[in-house]
């Protein structure tokens, strides 16, 4: 493999859910580069059915209390990744809507982007969803897909083992064989 697969890999591998943060600033320059990604990223159609609120400071104080983690509240940045269903390509066949999954790619992107920085991040789904909407004053007809820390990690915070799933449980060649 060539020296840029070798750190997309690397990037991979080093990207967990962190759960825990120093309350060091994140540098804007650093910000502005992860924030850029997720402009960047693909959406179905080119909708860019999608918005994200940067939290910082006294903003990112007042959306702590969405949190059931305290984990979460020393994270420097809150991003709230909102999708605009109004706005997404719908399939045909069945109208489905892909707001949700554009967002996906945009925020995972930028999960990566910000990886690739040094900085430790966390999708977060579990929060009071309603409180957070409130605080954010997002309308009712945007959803928050997620809510996603990021920021540096504490001195001699190591990256948990993982525990996944055999490959063959998951991975099929020509057809699904599961169960």
């Amino acid at each position: 493999m060539n020296k840029e697969l070798d750190n997309f890999y690397s990037i991979l591998q080093k990207r967990y859910s962190v759960r825990k943060y120093s309350t060091k600033p994140v540098p804007k320059e650093m910000l502005d580069r992860i924030l850029a990604v997720g402009h960047e990223a693909a959406s179905a159609a080119n909708r860019q059915p999608w918005a994200f609120i940067i939290c910082e400071g006294e903003s990112k104080k007042a959306l702590d209390e969405v949190f059931y983690r305290d984990g979460f509240k020393d994270a420097p940045v809150a991003i709230a990744a909102l999708s605009k269903p109004d706005e997404a390509w719908e399939r045909r066949q069945d109208g489905s809507n892909y707001a949700c999954v554009d967002v996906t790619i945009a925020v995972t992107e930028m999960i990566l982007a910000a990886t690739a920085e040094g900085l430790g991040t966390c999708w977060i789904a579990a929060f009071d969803l309603d409180k957070a909407k409130d605080i954010l004053n997002v309308p009712d007809n945007m959803d928050i897909v997620t809510l996603f820390t990021l920021g540096f990690l504490p001195d001699g915070e190591k990256q948990p083992e993982r525990n996944r799933k055999p490959i063959e449980d998951i991975i099929f060649k020509g057809k699904y064989k599961g169960r």
